[in-house]
């Protein structure tokens, strides 16, 4: 059983001191791998959980009419027919479209008063905040980027005429718990009309929702059967887009993932193949002098606990920091191609699964302790005489 011995601890960290290149090198080496490691998980779960947010709020089937193979605008009057096809619970048209400023793309959200929304998020804002025509709510990101416009009380649209549609901002909404919606602009589907250019009865989706979510793709089917030209998408093959999307460049991670855990083992495999001459010299002397097998192993885990506790320690702040405050810069490009991340903005919120933390904690301070201990318990087993010689 390893004791905390104050003397043998201060031997440990003179150990340390005195060959401070080599455990420098083995410190910074455990602690970008650990980092490394790290920075993938947490992109991994947190794009992962992203997506899952993003899929759990849409209704069961997506429609949006196509003309020439580009995205068009529906007619509200196909929401009656829609509902008379056995299966349909409910069809309404909605207004969402991206907006541009200034390299930015707001979200635009069309809804009419006392409209009732199947997202719980947006029901909730509706419920606690008001806005009347020529008014609208936006999310504190949104009204950050407009007072760096100097926008303040109201905002000028640009229509597609190039003529402006003025705009009170009536109300602030917090995104903290759903991030995903940090860019979101909601007002009416009158004044959003007016900002596309649309028509009356005009919207840009219609969703359905299924009473019996197991005939899910018989309604879709029935839908492509009437309206050939539309596209029709369900909710578990937008989340199969997603998941299709965002495992595309895994194996690149993967790649990383491995050429990580290789280094680290050969890490590992050096320090099993044994001690130098001089590390077997000193234990030799301690031995000596009078030193326990037990109090040599001590020594020997203070030195590597030191070194791997404060290496997962400061790779893991350094993973945190990159991913989550820095959003990832060039390995989050790698991750994800150029066309899914203008489709998709991801906000990287943190987002920490517990288990990754503990899986590789688990990989790194056990072995890098027995890789140490072992081969010094190998030696401290020897005579004093024996070692020296």
């Amino acid at each position: 059983m390893i004791k905390l011995n104050p003397y043998i601890l201060r031997y440990a960290f003179s150990y340390l001191l005195r060959h401070r290149t080599k455990n420098s090198f083995i410190f910074l080496s455990m602690t970008l791998l650990i980092s490394l490691v790290l920075m993938l998980f947490f992109l991994s779960s947190t794009i992962s959980y992203e997506l899952s947010q993003k899929a759990k709020n849409m209704p069961d089937i997506t429609l949006q009419n196509m003309q020439a193979g580009r995205e068009s605008f529906v007619d509200e009057q196909m929401v009656d027919a829609i509902l008379e096809i056995e299966g349909v619970s409910r069809a309404y048209a909605y207004i969402e479209a991206p907006y541009s400023f200034k390299g930015r793309t707001f979200r635009i959200f069309g809804v009419d008063a006392f409209e009732q929304i199947d997202d719980p998020f947006l029901s909730t804002i509706l419920e606690t905040k008001s806005f009347e025509s020529g008014s609208m709510l936006v999310s504190k990101r949104v009204k950050e980027l407009m007072q760096k416009a100097y926008y303040i009380d109201e905002f000028n649209f640009i229509r597609p005429d190039g003529t402006l549609k003025k705009m009170q901002i009536a109300g602030v909404f917090s995104t903290k718990d759903a991030p995903a919606y940090r860019d979101y602009i909601i007002m009416s589907k009158e004044d959003a009309r007016e900002i596309f250019a649309l028509k009356d009865m005009q919207a840009t989706k219609i969703a359905v929702d299924v009473a019996n979510k197991l005939e899910t793709p018989l309604v879709a089917t029935k839908l492509r059967e009437r309206y050939p030209n539309a596209k029709i998408v369900t909710k578990k093959e937008q989340e199969l887009a997603y998941e299709n999307s965002f495992n595309f460049y895994t194996g690149t991670f993967l790649i990383l993932f491995s050429v990580t855990l290789l280094t680290f083992f050969i890490i590992i495999y050096d320090k099993l193949s044994g001690l130098s001459s001089e590390e077997k010299r000193e234990i030799g002397i301690l031995k000596a002098i009078g030193w326990r097998i037990e109090d040599v192993l001590n020594a020997k885990f203070y030195e590597a606990s030191f070194i791997a506790f404060f290496a997962y320690i400061l790779g893991l702040c350094l993973a945190f920091v990159y991913v989550f405050v820095l959003k990832a810069p060039l390995l989050g490009n790698i991750f994800l191609h150029d066309a899914f991340l203008k489709s998709e903005q991801f906000v990287l919120a943190p987002h920490v699964e517990f288990f990754y933390l503990f899986l590789v904690f688990l990989l790194v301070v056990p072995l890098y302790l027995a890789a140490v201990i072992v081969p010094a318990w190998r030696v401290a087993t020897l005579d004093a005489d024996e070692v020296m010689r």
